[in-house]
């Protein structure tokens, strides 16, 4: 039996080597009895000798089709799943994304149900690059994680190295380089003629500003690739190298190497690839005052892009027709070009927004305790010294608070824009209905993020920073910009995900009300009672469920009541059967009392977190009848109220 991980991840050959490896394939087939379900196994290791040339899919695409009319001929189930690992690869080598990974979900989908893990891994690695194809990089980690922890636990060493190759290139794209570089030197101690990781560790040193380590590693995966014949590879290699001259201005070395690459990939079926190529050769055209040619080319990488729906490589085309045309000094069409290339370069935002967040809050902070050791410096100034360091503070915290709205907004409208355009897929009736419950829960997902921090909570908050400054009380003022900040991530990080963990939902909640604790000075009280027989960390719930009803308590319940320094919220959370049953329990007025008192005044805040969370549990659980939500009035023998209580029954995932 030949071993299928290895006829996986094998590279491309020469044309003799192929020829080769498939006769001697068909030697074996033609001992084999037509009904002889060994034939489907052989059919599929001459797919994949075609599929990995990347230039002769449309052969390999013949073979898959026969290992599937094969395998419903003989009722061989596992055969059919093979057939599906298989249109998944060769989609996926041919830039069609979303029909890949329909292929691969099949294929893993199987192995799953037939417990073999290594089958499933195999179909794990080949779904988390779908990921990283169609921009969606956050869902190809998970997917590589879970297949590397397959890999590690069967000590197969050459499949490990291709998952933790796939991950460092992941951590690169990020920005984390220490972390990549460190992966994929990890993987060059055990095999050090990998191309990819040589490319990938070249591209590290080239963000990093260390050309000649960068050029190193190109040509030695250069080295490597020309020697197994790989196309596809060769021209990665020779990108990578004119990409490089190009930051060095050397221009005519540059368009020597991306024309070469442009010419491979003429003959490989990637669209989107070949329209990269065109951007780069155009480009360094437009620098060598060729404008007439590098105009063509760049048209036709955007017609490219238009053709397969491609969002990175339309905003990569209008970048360098902006470039283009601000070198020819035609002003408004480079504007023009360069609105587009913006709108189109935010729409792929991930954490960038986060991270400026981040940084604002560490120089508002560092600027603070520079000034604090220029006054004990300068003990005779120190009159002088408090009156400059007050200005600077509070024009620091002015210009931080617009900046950090500004940056809400951006985020709340990349995360609505990302949403709105998720792809629905759409076959059998099975997946239609998944399609539409994924859609609802979308839907849901957008209300409950508005319901929880909506942008009357954000103007409070940055008022009440503003009042804190203007009162002179910077330490409590940066003490709530680093909780409001904590919040915030904590809130856009859950709402990526459609389930999170109990662990993070009770941290998220924690952040939330010490929040409005500090804005109430300390008013609310709180506790968390969690039983000791619930693992927190590896239990999954609907992300960002609960805080809606923690913000009823503190708003309707404990803010209206009097005396307003004893107001107790307690969260109970407890594990029964496949579901968490959360109490959340106030001392407030009460509902009665709440409602008349809304009634009085002259903002009247509508509250949808009931509803919303109600809906988003009913689809996750599918029962259209349960009750989840049970609300208990608490009331002492004589009637009056002594609070109330929620009972949230929700679904562990």
């Amino acid at each position: 039996m030949v071993c299928f991980l290895t006829i996986l991840f094998m590279c491309g050959r020469t044309r003799a080597q192929l020829q080769d490896k498939v006769d001697s394939l068909y030697q074996i087939l033609n001992t084999l009895p037509q009904s002889d379900t060994a034939r489907i196994k052989i059919y599929g290791e001459i797919c994949w000798v075609y599929a990995t040339t990347r230039s002769e899919t449309a052969t390999a695409r013949i073979y898959a089709d026969t290992i599937n009319q094969l395998s419903l001929q003989l009722n061989n189930k596992a055969g059919e799943a093979l057939a599906h690992f298989y249109y998944g690869a060769i989609d996926r080598f041919e830039g069609n994304f979303g029909e890949s990974e329909k292929h691969l979900n099949a294929y893993i989908h199987y192995h799953q149900e037939q417990g073999d893990s290594s089958h499933v891994a195999t179909g794990l690695f080949q779904l988390g690059t779908v990921y990283f194809g169609m921009d969606e990089v956050d869902k190809g980690l998970k997917v590589l994680y879970r297949a590397l922890a397959i890999h590690e636990a069967a000590d197969d060493l050459s499949s490990t190295n291709f998952v933790l190759n796939a991950i460092g290139l992941a951590f690169k794209n990020s920005r984390r380089y220490d972390e990549a570089i460190e992966i994929f030197q990890r993987v060059l101690q055990t095999d050090s003629l990998d191309s990819d990781v040589l490319m990938n560790l070249g591209d590290v040193y080239s963000e990093l500003g260390q050309p000649d380590m960068a050029l190193g590693s190109f040509q030695k995966a250069l080295q490597v690739d020309r020697a197994s014949g790989a196309g596809w590879a060769i021209a990665y290699d020779l990108e990578a190298i004119g990409a490089l001259f190009e930051k060095k201005h050397l221009y005519d070395s540059a368009l020597y190497y991306h024309g070469q690459a442009l010419n491979i990939r003429k003959q490989l079926p990637n669209k989107k690839e070949q329209g990269l190529s065109l951007c780069h050769v155009g480009i360094t055209l437009a620098h060598l005052n060729k404008f007439e040619e590098s105009e063509k080319l760049l048209m036709q990488a955007l017609a490219i892009a238009n053709e397969i729906n491609s969002t990175s490589l339309k905003r990569d085309a209008y970048e360098m027709l902006s470039m283009l045309k601000d070198l020819q000094k035609d002003t408004p069409n480079a504007y023009r070009y360069y609105k587009r290339y913006i709108s189109l370069k935010d729409s792929l935002l991930t954490e960038e927004s986060l991270q400026q967040l981040s940084e604002l809050k560490t120089r508002y902070e560092s600027d603070k305790k520079d000034q604090e050791i220029n006054l004990l410096s300068k003990e005779n100034e120190v009159n002088k010294k408090e009156a400059q360091r007050m200005s600077v503070v509070k024009n620091s915290v002015v210009i931080g608070t617009i900046l950090m709205i500004l940056i809400a907004g951006l985020i709340v409208y990349t995360l609505n824009q990302r949403l709105k355009n998720q792809r629905t897929l759409a076959a059998k009736n099975d997946e239609i209905k998944d399609a539409n419950f994924r859609s609802q829960l979308s839907e849901l997902k957008i209300k409950a993020l508005h319901a929880q921090i909506n942008p009357h909570f954000i103007f409070n908050c940055m008022n009440s920073i503003n009042e804190m400054i203007l009162n002179g009380e910077n330490e409590n003022a940066s003490h709530y910009l680093s909780k409001f900040s904590q919040l915030i991530r904590l809130v856009l990080e859950n709402s990526e995900n459609a389930e999170v963990s109990l662990q993070d939902e009770i941290a998220m909640l924690k952040a939330y009300i010490q929040l409005e604790e500090l804005r109430f000075s300390g008013r609310i009280k709180y506790s968390f009672e969690i039983n000791d027989n619930i693992d927190c960390e590896n239990t999954l719930l609907p992300s960002m469920v609960l805080q809606p009803f923690v913000e009823n308590a503190i708003w309707y319940g404990l803010m209206p009541k009097e005396p307003r320094n004893d107001g107790t919220i307690t969260i109970t959370i407890k594990q029964n059967d496949g579901s968490l049953i959360c109490l959340i329990e106030d001392n407030g007025v009460g509902r009665e009392k709440a409602m008349e008192l809304q009634k009085k005044t002259i903002w009247k805040k509508k509250s949808l977190g009931l509803k919303i969370t109600e809906e988003r549990l009913r689809l996750i659980s599918k029962e259209l009848k349960q009750q989840f939500i049970h609300i208990t009035d608490l009331k002492d023998s004589a009637g009056a109220a002594l609070g109330t209580r929620v009972e949230v029954n929700i679904p562990i995932l």
